[in-house]
């Protein structure tokens, strides 16, 4: 939104308005459908412990592997399923404190964009249950109304979610007035183009940068 110069409050979703990975949600929650082998449950678990314990990172192959689950249906589909998966698995694990905070930006009429590596189609569902308008998350490739189940582009993480937070300052938004929340060392470049930026139970690294810079902490 090009000359808007309302602050901007971006929140993160993984780790910080949903407690855990969403990714690992959705596999979860898509085996149970009988949609997923389990030799691929199998090797995601294996990836998302390597993730937890810091071994590995969420880097692009991560994310391609995280499509396949979408190869071949609809766009309809999934959207049918995303809302089964919000409803199911996200909406009980929504951290209050953040829901409150984004609640309030809301109401206090400020921009709320949810900035995420989580997949289009889901993002886009929590972001309508929320009531946000406003979203960037990793885009999924579709032809002939089908799910390819190959990546578009980068995924919104790290640099490039900065970059993309960036880019929305950049139409109006007066840096000193926003806001970002995030729960991992990851986003600490996101955080640092904002005056107010909020650490979000974070992880050791988040939590030292926090401490040393005198960032809120919602724990």
């Amino acid at each position: 939104m090009t000359g808007d110069p309302r602050p901007i409050a971006f929140f993160d979703l993984d780790g910080t308005l949903v407690a855990g990975q969403t990714q690992k949600m959705l596999v979860a929650f898509m085996r149970t459908r009988g949609l997923v082998p389990g030799w691929f449950l199998a090797g995601t678990g294996l990836w998302f412990l390597g993730y937890k314990l810091g071994l590995v990172e969420a880097n692009d192959q991560a994310r391609k592997r995280g499509a396949v689950l979408f190869a071949g249906r609809t766009v309809e589909e999934v959207g049918g399923l995303m809302a089964d998966f919000f409803e199911e698995r996200l909406a009980p694990r929504l951290f209050p404190p953040v829901l409150a905070e984004l609640e309030r930006h809301l109401g206090a009429d400020r921009r709320v964009v949810l900035l995420s590596a989580a997949f289009t189609p889901l993002v886009e569902v929590t972001a309508r249950r929320l009531g946000v308008q406003e979203f960037v998350a990793t885009d999924l490739e579709v032809a002939d109304g089908r799910f390819t189940g190959r990546v578009l582009g980068s995924p919104v993480y790290g640099a490039e979610k900065a970059a993309v937070a960036a880019g929305l300052l950049g139409g109006g938004a007066r840096a000193e007035k926003c806001f970002a929340y995030a729960d991992h060392d990851t986003d600490l470049e996101l955080l640092r183009l904002v005056g107010q930026p909020v650490a979000v139970r974070p992880r050791a690294g988040l939590r030292r940068a926090a401490v040393m810079s005198g960032w809120r902490i919602l724990e």
